[in-house]
C-alpha cells in the first residue's frame, strides 16, 4: 500500500510557493490567457528554455519534480502532494486527508512533436498539428519522442469495492523510442 500525502496553503503567490516547496530543478506546466508555458524551476523562479518567465499572468500552474506535485491556482490556493511526509512544508498549514492507494500505476502520455534540436537540457520538439515546444529533458535525442511520466493512485470505493484512480501525480519528463525503433 501507498500514501499520497498533501498540505494546502491559502492566499499564497506562486513564487511564494515555489519557495515554500523548494521544487527546484523541476518542470512547470504554466497556463496564461494567452499562452500555455513549460519552465523549470531555478532557484524559486521558473525559466524557460527562452529565459525567465514572467508569473503575474500565471492563473494555474503544475509544478512537479520525481517526489512532489505543486499545484497552484490564481486565487492564492496550493497543494502539494507527495509520497514522502517530510517534504510537506510547514508553511503549508491545512493537512489534506491522506490517500491510501492500494495499488499506483505508472502510465505516461506522449508529448506531440519529434525532437529536432537538443541543448543545456531543453529538447525542442516540432510537429504540423503545434508547432514548436521546448521541454526539460537533457536526454531525448534528435528525432526522438517525448513523455511524460505520472502516478496514479488506485483505491477501492468502501461501499461497493470498485476500483478507481482517486489521484495522479505528475513525475517528469522522458525519452521515448517506439518498439522495433533502432
Amino acid at each position: 500500500m501507498t500514501t499520497l500525502y498533501g498540505a494546502a496553503a491559502t492566499g499564497v503567490t506562486l513564487p511564494e510557493a515555489l519557495q515554500a516547496t523548494g521544487l527546484n530543478g523541476g518542470c512547470a506546466l504554466l497556463t496564461t490567457p494567452s499562452a500555455y508555458r513549460v519552465a523549470r524551476v531555478e532557484d524559486g523562479d521558473c525559466v524557460s528554455a527562452s529565459g525567465p518567465v514572467d508569473l503575474s499572468a500565471v492563473y494555474e500552474a503544475r509544478v512537479f519534480t520525481s517526489e512532489a506535485e505543486l499545484r497552484w491556482v490564481e486565487p492564492g490556493y496550493a497543494v502539494l502532494l507527495t509520497e514522502d511526509e517530510r517534504l510537506l512544508p510547514e508553511s503549508f498549514g491545512e493537512r489534506v486527508e491522506p490517500l491510501a492507494a492500494l495499488a499506483t500505476t505508472d502510465t505516461r502520455y506522449l508529448v506531440w512533436g519529434a525532437v529536432t534540436a537538443n541543448g543545456s537540457g531543453w529538447a525542442t520538439l516540432v510537429s504540423s498539428r503545434v508547432g514548436s515546444l521546448a521541454v526539460p529533458s537533457a536526454s531525448a535525442g534528435e528525432g526522438e519522442r517525448v513523455r511524460l511520466a505520472a502516478r496514479e493512485y488506485v483505491v477501492a470505493d468502501p461501499e461497493h469495492g470498485n476500483a478507481y484512480v482517486a489521484e495522479e501525480r505528475l513525475i517528469g519528463f522522458e525519452p521515448y523510442a517506439a518498439e522495433g525503433a533502432a
